[in-house]
């Protein structure tokens, strides 16, 4: 039996808006169960063990902005802690798709679920094809946000007749980790192209090409 797992992550909140230009974003990532990551995990955990790092996981933005567990290491540990994540990705058999809805029209709940919804499904719908191929899809999600939980529900249901949900927690995925990565990833390539990175971020990544 083929296996699909899709882990999610977000950006944004159903609140209201605080800055415009405004985005909700919900990036998928997808792993088909057949290709193992046991010894990308390893070496990731060897990494961050071996480079005194202790940290229960890689949290992409308190990193960037020095916050929580992150707030003990230097400017240079946390872009050293960050290259170990995007090696990770980058050497992980998985593939990913970023959702974005711009909250611009979409000022309320009831709005910007609707705009989710039809934006999700319409991108999981373009690779219908994709999905065929997999006999079981288990979707993993830490519930942070009911709204986008019961969107998430909903649309999948309607996909697909073999999916099954799972609340998971981030320190103990690293999929879901790498979820998280990518999905900050995605929100700062917009906030970089209407140049509006924040004085932390632009510190941080020092310039464009970094």
């Amino acid at each position: 039996m083929k296996e699909l797992s899709v882990f999610i992550d977000e950006s944004g909140d159903f609140g209201e808006i605080q800055e415009r230009p405004a985005y909700y974003l919900v990036t998928f990532v997808f792993h088909d169960q057949d290709n193992g990551i046991e010894e990308q995990v390893s070496k990731l955990e060897k990494s961050v063990r071996n480079s005194g790092f202790d940290v229960e996981y890689i949290h992409t933005g308190p990193l960037i902005r020095r916050e929580k567990v992150f707030a003990r290491y230097s400017i240079d540990e946390r872009r050293k802690l960050l290259y170990k994540m995007l090696n990770f990705v980058n050497r992980c058999p998985i593939s990913y798709l970023t959702v974005i809805v711009d909250r611009k029209g979409a000022t309320d709940k009831i709005a910007l679920s609707g705009r989710l919804a039809k934006a999700i499904n319409r991108a999981l719908s373009g690779h219908i094809k994709f999905f065929s191929d997999f006999d079981r899809v288990i979707v993993y999600y830490d519930n942070g946000q009911v709204e986008l939980g019961t969107i998430l529900n909903a649309v999948f249901s309607i996909q697909f007749s073999n999916v099954e949900f799972r609340k998971a927690e981030p320190q103990k995925y690293r999929l879901l980790q790498a979820t998280d990565f990518i999905c900050s990833m995605e929100l700062l390539r917009l906030k970089q192209e209407e140049k509006r990175l924040s004085k932390s971020e632009k510190c941080f990544f020092i310039n464009r090409k970094s």
